[in-house]
């Protein structure tokens, strides 16, 4: 690990002062490609993140894009997260709150469900196979913090040390995905972005001949990517639900596997070292150090495999498991070098709907989350790992927009990640999202 990153921890655990600022400060996100943002739709954050093999059809889930062929109605779908963050060294302790919008998606089956209706009645059509396309934007990582402290040395006197950065990484998915029968396979093709920015600064604050220190790296990364999923249903009461004499609810088995291989990245870093030396209003040094621009490189993004399963009782319960495992000793980075570690995690989560049928009480109709997760950190400070655990509940409130059935998901996050007792930061998540649905699109109509 470079010498800097070991001064960076020193910093931070013999005493630092986290800025109050609007965006998120976390120290963490100085290593690695920052904070690892949450994943999926805010439906499947409020289960824990169970999306392997999580299917809903008036939800997205490009976490397994298979599930985009089970739509029975367009969906748009848009996330906002707000956050209050705590953070606490062995001296100090800062609380900040933030927010920014999660991700944008768009998603819609390509056989449209009211035609398949009539073909089914009037044209005594059967179908077993369907198709689901969409699209989705949203971020990977979160790079941002902003730390300083101040220092002295004997016949130098004080000065201010400042760490600051920004950035992260985001990607924009087309997905697609086919189902016959009981099978459903689908593909995620995408596209990575980022910019990210550090910066390190010595400012001398007594009046002594001494050059500021000012040092700054950028980089950008882009590159494509893929990966796929699969899931297949068990119907655990076939017998009955084929007995057209008794009347049963479903019981339902989804088993899911995804899965992405290691993805390359093109870099291009920019480089500025120079020393300032402010003497009068009117006479200021500049001694450069290094400036250089356009500096290509290469760096490789971790492969990943899932698997999950997921138990429906009818459209009122259902309960499942996640395990995801990211091989992030895969990491590669030209511009920004550090070794990572493979990484595990773990969520459980479900939902009980009394009665979504329901026209005497709106709480019956009301789905009601709730999930578990506990993953390692891929970063390791000073030879010690990052432990991340979180508790996650939530709400998805059904409305009508345009005689159309929609949902408000509003979900809370309650988690911490922490390094031994050395560093910790404790979140409080706010989510919510909104996600309007449409069944007229691609509608084959008879008259016009």
């Amino acid at each position: 690990m470079p010498r800097i990153v070991h001064f960076f921890i020193l910093i931070l655990i013999s005493g630092t002062t986290f800025s109050q600022q609007g965006d998120v400060n976390s120290p963490f996100s100085r290593f690695g490609i920052g904070n690892l943002n949450d994943r999926g739709g805010m439906h499947l954050r409020q289960m824990g993140g169970l999306g392997s093999s999580y299917v809903d059809q008036f939800h997205l889930n490009f976490e397994n894009p298979a599930t985009l062929s089970f739509l029975n109605s367009t969906a748009f779908d848009v996330g906002l997260e707000m956050q209050r963050s705590s953070i606490t060294d062995q001296e100090n302790t800062s609380s900040l709150w933030s927010g920014n919008l999660s991700y944008l998606s768009i998603g819609f089956p390509l056989r449209n469900p009211l035609n398949k209706a009539n073909d089914a009645v009037f044209g005594n059509q059967e179908y077993n196979f369907n198709w689901g396309m969409g699209f989705n934007l949203a971020p990977i990582s979160t790079i941002s913090y902003d730390i300083n402290r101040v220092d002295s040395l004997e016949n130098v006197g004080s000065f201010n040390r400042n760490f600051v950065g920004s950035g992260g990484f985001w990607k924009a998915t087309w997905g697609n995905a086919v189902n016959y029968k009981n099978f459903a396979l689908g593909l995620n093709i995408g596209y990575l972005f980022g910019k990210s920015e550090f910066s390190r600064n010595i400012d001398f604050v007594d009046e002594i001949t001494a050059f500021d220190n000012i040092f700054s790296r950028e980089y950008n990364a882009r590159g494509f990517y893929w990966d796929f999923g699969a899931t297949y249903n068990i119907y655990l009461n076939k017998a009955d639900l084929a007995d057209k004499n008794t009347i049963t609810e479903p019981k339902l088995l989804t088993i899911g596997i995804t899965g992405k291989s290691a993805t390359g990245l093109n870099l291009e870093t920019n480089i500025n070292e120079i020393n300032v030396l402010v003497a009068s209003a009117f006479d200021v040094l500049v001694d450069t150090v290094n400036i250089s621009s356009g500096i290509q490189g290469n760096g490789t993004m971790p492969g990943e495999l899932g698997i999950g399963a997921t138990y429906y009782h009818s459209n009122k319960f259902g309960i499942g498991f996640d395990i995801k495992r990211t091989f992030w000793s895969q990491y590669e980075n030209d511009a920004n070098p550090e070794e990572l570690d493979n990484t595990i995690r773990i969520a459980i989560g479900g939902f009980l709907r009394p009665d979504y049928r329901s026209t005497e009480s709106f709480l019956k109709r009301v789905n009601y989350r709730f999930g578990f997760y506990m993953e390692d950190d891929p970063r390791v400070i000073e030879s010690r790992s990052i432990d991340n655990i979180g508790v996650t509940f939530g709400f998805g409130l059904p409305f009508a927009w345009q005689r159309k059935f929609s949902n408000l998901n509003i979900g809370f996050n309650i988690g911490r990640r922490s390094v031994d007792n050395i560093l910790s930061e404790t979140f409080f998540k706010i989510h919510m999202g909104f996600t309007f649905n449409d069944n007229e699109w691609f509608i084959k109509r008879k008259y016009n």
